[in-house]
């Protein structure tokens, strides 16, 4: 546990930091709400799809952030609950929610992923975006399950951590709209398990192979040749699929 209190300073430093920087440049969403974003999002593959509608469902969004997500699943017709680590980064997701007018529909607090102050079978739907990663996962997926309602679903994208020229980037080398390392440890094979293996369906997508160079070389537009090489690659040779940048994992609660 001291391990565990000690990632926690560290990340509360590190997004305290960034909240604070971003705070006065926080502005309206635009016209989308979830499914549209998540539906042409690069790093959301697949997860639009696999939740559906989200009109009336309760929905926790973990590690929110800023709170862009979690805006986005409100203006869905979700009754979002939104946490994170960070007060200055629930402050801003706060802010953000006032500016795009869904406070009503938005419950913010500071929490830790591994201990939740939820009841037990309290969400239809949960869902995160480089969270996990953050997590000590048997802990975290313990408290995951726990929340959840039967048949309530869990999405989540995840950076991967078994490419070891993607590591040494992450670790060294500048590249657009990276964010700062902390406590993270992007996911391995072993940890993906330990969040699945609780639920009666799971589902774990790996991708972004060749087409991680898209972020890399700073192009704000897919690079079709890179992603139809990525489709066959990781189709026929599936042992490249541990070095992709990221993964998604589908799970239910049967």
């Amino acid at each position: 546990m001291s391990n565990l209190h000690e990632s926690y300073q560290i990340e509360q430093a590190k997004w305290d930091e960034q909240a604070l920087r971003e705070l006065d440049s926080l502005g309206l969403v635009g016209d989308r709400d979830f499914q549209q974003y998540a539906a042409h999002a690069s790093t959301l593959r697949g997860i639009a799809e696999f939740l559906g509608d989200l009109q009336g469902k309760r929905v926790l969004d973990m590690g929110c952030g800023l709170g862009h997500t979690s805006v986005l699943l409100a203006k869905s017709g979700a009754h979002v609950t939104a946490f994170d680590i960070s007060r200055m980064s629930i402050i801003a997701a706060r802010k953000r929610g006032e500016i795009n007018g869904v406070n009503d529909g938005l419950d913010l607090l500071v929490a830790a992923g591994e201990s939740l102050p939820f009841p037990d079978e309290t969400f239809d739907v949960v869902f995160g975006k480089g969270v996990l990663h953050h997590l000590e996962p048997k802990l975290g997926a313990e408290e995951l399950y726990r929340v959840m309602k039967p048949g309530g679903k869990a999405a989540f994208s995840e950076p991967m951590g078994m490419n070891l020229v993607l590591r040494f980037a992450r670790a060294h080398l500048p590249y657009p709209d990276k964010n700062p390392r902390g406590a993270d440890c992007p996911l391995r094979y072993h940890e993906i398990r330990e969040w699945v293996r609780r639920f009666g369906q799971a589902r774990v997508e790996e991708f972004q192979l060749l087409s991680m160079l898209e972020r890399g070389l700073g192009f704000n537009r897919p690079l079709h040749v890179l992603r139809r090489a990525d489709d066959f690659l990781l189709k026929h040779v599936p042992f490249l699929r541990r070095y992709c940048r990221y993964v998604t994992l589908h799970m239910v609660k049967v």
